[in-house]
């Protein structure tokens, strides 16, 4: 801490001094400065460069000011203390109410009530909305449609697939045929165009679809279908390894008991004996091996091209689906009879992307060579990492074609993963504020609309961007655009 170089003349003697000071000549007395600089070995001048700063000091302060609050400084000094002091709170501080009035207090020295705050957050969520609805897109979306639940109160969620921007967010009442119908006709008639819809088995999803009368195609969701999958290996799988936790203890228990082995403690027991311990093992190790077996092959014959980079034949396909459904079958394990006869009510739906896909790609690649077209698919998918310019790294005869066949294949969509991803990005905020204010998802929308990516195929471009809008802005210019800069003011 800073010291006075003089220490006799603290703080209180120097502010007594000055008083003495502010006075006129004729009333402290003529000669009285000179007494005060010898008294307290300072120089007159010292004394008099004191007056002159409280006498500025009164007439700034007494000066007649405009009614009402001072303004708050339109500037902010950023230091490095400074940023290391938000690194520190902005973890600590959550995005409810309370914690953005701490954070404004503690970072800013800026004091907001609680309702200043909740009206503020009113206005830029009503501010958000109306320009999340302006937003129009040039291009066919590939629809996306998921529900997203807070409490009991529903949000359908539509994103599209192809750019991942936020399209729908948006609570509401009910989660009935008639509320999301409603919100697919607002979005049509807001200008998007849907190339297809996918969603999982939601009752409300696909009637929303049929009382709107959308003449688009609905996709299955395969990533729920994959997801169940996956969580009923992982029972298979446990179950495997406990039937050979079970047939190992047996063992090692029929040995003791013939004096094979020793082993400290109790003598080792098993309910089980070791015959039919070892024959549930072999039929746990063979179900689960099977299972394994038929989903890669489910798995494999659902997507669009071959390993050799050929185009599905949905007559393939089926027939490999069908017989891999039969065999499930015969496991004779009832989660996996499920499973099955769920895959065989769904049989229509994942073939109809794979039947779009061909009736689409047969008439432009039947004139091409089986090498030519290999390499051609071989291109697409290996198209992010080849960074390949359409105009000079390719043939002739194929710079015509390889763009064509591009963009039929970027329109195969069968799935609502990304708005599973972002339902996960979404949770913590509906968690922190308990619901769905009327505010937040607006914001969170225009939040995630704008920001760009920092990973992935996406990296370095926003949702709007990738969704082909021109001139989209960037997070900070909307951001500008909905708070313009203003003389802020302390609240009234």
């Amino acid at each position: 801490m800073a010291q006075y170089r003089i220490a006799g003349l603290d703080l209180s003697t120097r502010m007594q001094i000055t008083v003495e000071m502010v006075l006129s000549a004729h009333e402290r007395g003529w000669g009285r400065a000179s007494q005060l600089a010898q008294d307290y070995g300072v120089s007159r001048t010292l004394l008099y460069e004191w007056r002159h700063k409280a006498m500025q000091s009164l007439q700034e302060t007494l000066q007649p000011h405009d009614p009402g609050p001072c303004p708050l400084k339109q500037s902010l000094d950023i230091s490095s203390s400074f940023i290391q002091r938000a690194i520190a709170l902005w973890p600590m501080l959550t995005g409810s109410v309370r914690g953005i009035q701490t954070g404004l207090e503690l970072l800013l020295g800026v004091e907001r009530s609680v309702g200043y705050i909740s009206q503020t957050l009113q206005a830029a969520g009503q501010q958000a909305a109306v320009y999340n609805q302006a937003v129009v897109i040039p291009v066919p979306i590939l629809g996306e449609a998921d529900e997203i639940f807070q409490g009991r109160q529903p949000c359908l969620t539509v994103v599209d697939g192809r750019s991942f921007l936020v399209l729908n967010l948006t609570p509401a009442e009910h989660r009935d045929g008639t509320t999301w119908g409603l919100t697919y006709l607002d979005l049509v008639e807001r200008g998007i165009q849907f190339q297809d819809l996918a969603c999982d088995g939601g009752t409300g999803l696909r009637a929303g679809v049929r009382e709107a009368k959308l003449a688009l195609p609905l996709r299955p969701d395969l990533f729920h279908l994959l997801q169940e999958a996956h969580r009923l290996s992982r029972r298979l799988e446990g179950a495997a390894y406990r039937a050979i936790d079970t047939a190992e203890r047996a063992r090692r228990a029929e040995l003791q008991a013939r004096g094979l082995i020793r082993r400290r403690g109790r003598r080792l027991t098993s309910k089980v004996p070791l015959a039919q311990a070892q024959v549930e093992a072999t039929q746990a190790i063979t179900t689960f091996d099977t299972w394994s077996w038929l989903l890669a092959e489910v798995r494999q014959a659902l997507e669009p091209l071959t390993p050799s980079h050929q185009l599905v034949a949905v007559a393939t396909t089926k027939a490999t689906l069908e017989t891999a459904i039969t065999l499930l079958k015969e496991l004779g394990q009832a989660d996996i009879t499920t499973f099955a006869d769920d895959l065989q009510q769904k049989l229509p739906e994942l073939l109809a992307p794979l039947a779009w896909l061909e009736q689409h790609l047969t008439p432009l690649l039947k004139n091409l060579a089986a090498d030519t077209q290999a390499f051609v698919l071989w291109t697409w998918q290996h198209r992010h990492t080849l960074n390949l310019n359409l105009e000079t790294d390719l043939p002739a005869a194929l710079r015509s074609i390889v763009p064509l066949v591009w963009e039929t294949l970027g329109l195969f969509h069968r799935s609502s993963s990304l708005a599973e991803s972002l339902h996960s990005w979404l949770r913590p905020h509906l968690q922190t504020h308990r619901g769905m204010p009327q505010w937040l998802l607006p914001l969170l929308q225009l939040f995630w609309n704008h920001h760009q990516f920092e990973r992935g195929k996406r990296s370095g471009s926003s949702p709007l961007e990738l969704a082909g809008v021109s001139d989209a802005l960037s997070l900070a210019e909307v951001l500008d655009q909905l708070f313009p800069p203003t003389t802020a003011t302390q609240p009234g």
